[in-house]
């Protein structure tokens, strides 16, 4: 009997950039609304698994139905774990839904901040946490 092989893409239709800030998550998200105009809010806990047990992670988020804007700014390291491994070095990740981080020139602008030590992009299928990231577009 033949064997099959299974080959199956994980399509994220959005983008992550890795954040290395020594602020707390609320002042990040201030200042993150500062410079984009966003309305960054307490959305969620996310669960992160790894060997050492759970561990949770504090989600602030933006959700603009009009212009189709989502944005999820997650603490990644906490003391009881790391959510996105592949990531460690980032205090946070920042999701937005594809399509939109272009226009927004993420990158750039957040280097603007004395806040934000680092930012860059941060590979989706590479990450993980897609679990975490996938629990986010529940309601």
């Amino acid at each position: 009997m033949p064997k099959f092989q299974l080959d199956w893409e994980i399509e994220c239709d959005f983008d992550l950039y890795g954040v290395g800030s020594h602020v707390g998550s609320h002042r990040l998200s201030f200042e993150l609304n500062r410079l984009f105009s966003w309305n960054l809010r307490y959305d969620r806990m996310v669960e992160g698994y790894s060997k050492s047990g759970t561990s949770k992670h504090i989600v602030h988020r933006h959700l603009d139905n009009e212009l189709g804007l989502d944005i999820a700014v997650i603490l990644n390291r906490v003391p009881d774990g790391i959510l996105d491994v592949n990531a460690a070095s980032f205090d946070y990740i920042i999701r937005v839904r594809k399509g939109y981080a272009e226009d927004l020139e993420i990158i750039k602008t957040i280097r603007k901040s004395n806040l934000v030590t680092l930012v860059t992009t941060v590979d989706p299928e590479k990450s993980t946490a897609l679990d975490a990231m996938f629990e986010l577009d529940k309601i």
